[in-house]
């Protein structure tokens, strides 16, 4: 069996899935509306019913080819960040999907063959093998009708798990469907959605504000107020909620997004810096600086919940795992990254890096943590199951932020000292272009469909934007002072 490689299908799956499933989606409606089309008893309707079978026939021979494929080549794996659950329920619901595809086209064509009318396909009539028996004939067409109705059922409920992937969790599920070709009306999709989404958040440490840029024109929308010193900022997947760090103020600021307002805080210690957010939303982490502790904040009830002290003095950033499980801590002054079990509530490892780790990035599947270690100018890979660094990447001079595209193919490392971002190819890790942006680029975020890069350029006090497939700078867009990060949703 052939494995698709990476995080989405083939191009091949993808077409047939949306050329076939589009087409009976069609068919199911125009089985349904057949007495409204052609009433029975007229004379046309002999005509429609056969137009209606040749569509059918044609539909069964397309899926098995479409099944045949499937059993050729394997699918992508669920993401981790999946639950179980939900997992087998999308297994099940996609076989049940498949058995109705080939059940209710077969159905309508035994119950035609045990009729006096048979098929005639495309006017052609087809050899009838079952003689006329209308008990047989009401037994199959009945059972045509039941899985008609079983089959939209299923088609429903698949578009409305698929619609909530896309528009709220965004955790990129739908994307592993979509045709690249077909892109541009996905992004129109997700400008479309909560709050005319997707925006890039924008911490301004000098001015205590977040700058809000809608990415679809890259232009500043708004400010909000959000502090003294504002720095680690994450939004909740259903774009309502910011949480930012107040570095003075020793303390998380909730903003509600809707009203682009500040409407609460959460204590943290002195000096929080970096915060992450869990796939689910459910959690927010914290790094606090002075104490050592990585703070979580549940959420649901916006206060502070539990608190996990780790071993590395001075922690800057705290990154979930793609599947939630784990948070790692990258530790300024302890050369190391700590590993957070969020199930345990406790360190379960410390992972040796270069001076002064900074940015911490995943890839899509979870299977690879990049780390930027500022003081040793390289990139430290590490496996996330065996919780060991496999290599170290020559990176620009004091090298800080990480992003990974979506697609898992490049890793993004903004070097603050050489006022560039480097390109690394995550399949050979080398390095395979350098774009220069503004002074002192430090942390970064990727538009959701992967198109753009943005750079928060500290020393610049601006955002610049880069394209994230051709890796060339295209736009500067000016924020407050010292802009620290961004976030996008």
């Amino acid at each position: 069996m052939h494995t698709t490689n990476g995080t989405r299908y083939g191009q091949v799956a993808m077409w047939l899935h949306w050329v076939i499933g589009l087409a009976l989606l069609a068919q199911i409606v125009f089985g349904f509306a057949l007495d409204a089309i052609v009433p029975r008893g007229t004379p046309a309707r002999a005509g429609v019913i056969n137009l209606h079978k040749s569509i059918g026939l044609l539909l069964l021979a397309l899926v098995l080819v479409r099944l045949a494929w499937r059993l050729a080549h394997r699918p992508p794996a669920w993401p981790r960040s999946l639950p179980p659950a939900a997992q087998r329920a999308a297994t099940w619901g996609h076989r049940a999907l498949y058995a109705c595809m080939v059940a209710l086209p077969l159905a309508g064509y035994v119950a035609s063959n045990f009729s006096q009318h048979g098929v005639k396909f495309f006017g052609t009539p087809l050899p009838p093998w079952g003689p006329n028996l209308p008990a047989v004939y009401a037994f199959f067409n009945g059972l045509h009708v039941v899985l008609g109705w079983a089959f939209s059922l299923l088609i429903a409920g698949h578009v409305a798990v698929a619609l909530w992937h896309l528009l709220w969790r965004r955790d990129r599920l739908f994307q592993r469907m979509w045709p690249a070709a077909l892109a541009g009306g996905l992004a129109l999709v997700a400008v479309g959605s909560v709050q005319a989404a997707p925006f890039a958040y924008v911490p301004n440490e000098g001015s205590g504000s977040l700058s809000v840029i809608d990415i679809a024109s890259d232009q500043v929308v708004a400010e909000i107020m959000v502090g003294k010193k504002p720095r680690g900022t994450v939004v909740t997947p259903d774009g309502r909620y910011a949480y930012v760090s107040d570095q003075p103020g020793n303390r998380l600021v909730i903003v509600d997004l809707t009203k682009r307002l500040a409407t609460g805080e959460v204590a943290l210690g002195e000096s929080p810096e970096g915060v992450g957010i869990s796939p689910d939303g459910r959690w927010v982490v914290a790094a606090v600086e002075e104490s050592n502790d990585v703070v979580f904040v549940d959420t649901v009830a916006q206060a502070r919940a539990f608190v996990v002290k780790v071993s590395g003095k001075n922690p800057e950033h705290a990154v979930f795992s793609p599947d939630g499980r784990l948070v790692f801590v990258s530790a300024e002054e302890g050369e190391a990254v700590n590993v957070i079990d969020v199930a345990k509530r406790a360190e379960v490892a410390r992972i040796p890096v270069g001076a002064r780790p900074r940015g911490i990035g995943f890839s899509p599947d979870g299977g690879r943590a990049y780390v930027a270690a500022e003081n040793a100018d390289e990139v430290y890979v590490i496996d996330t199951r065996s919780l060991a660094v496999t290599a170290r990447l020559k990176a620009g001079s004091r090298s800080n932020g990480i992003a990974v595209h979506p697609n898992g193919q490049w890793v993004y490392v903004s070097n603050g000292g050489a006022a560039s971002v480097s390109v690394i190819d995550a399949r050979t890790l080398d390095t395979v272009a350098t774009v220069l942006v503004g002074q002192r680029p430090w942390n970064m975020a990727l538009s959701p469909d992967g198109a753009k890069l943005y750079v928060a350029c500290g020393r610049s006090g601006s955002v610049v934007v880069v394209d994230a497939l051709r890796h060339t700078r295209l736009a500067e867009i000016p924020v407050g002072k010292l802009p620290w990060g961004v976030a996008i949703r």
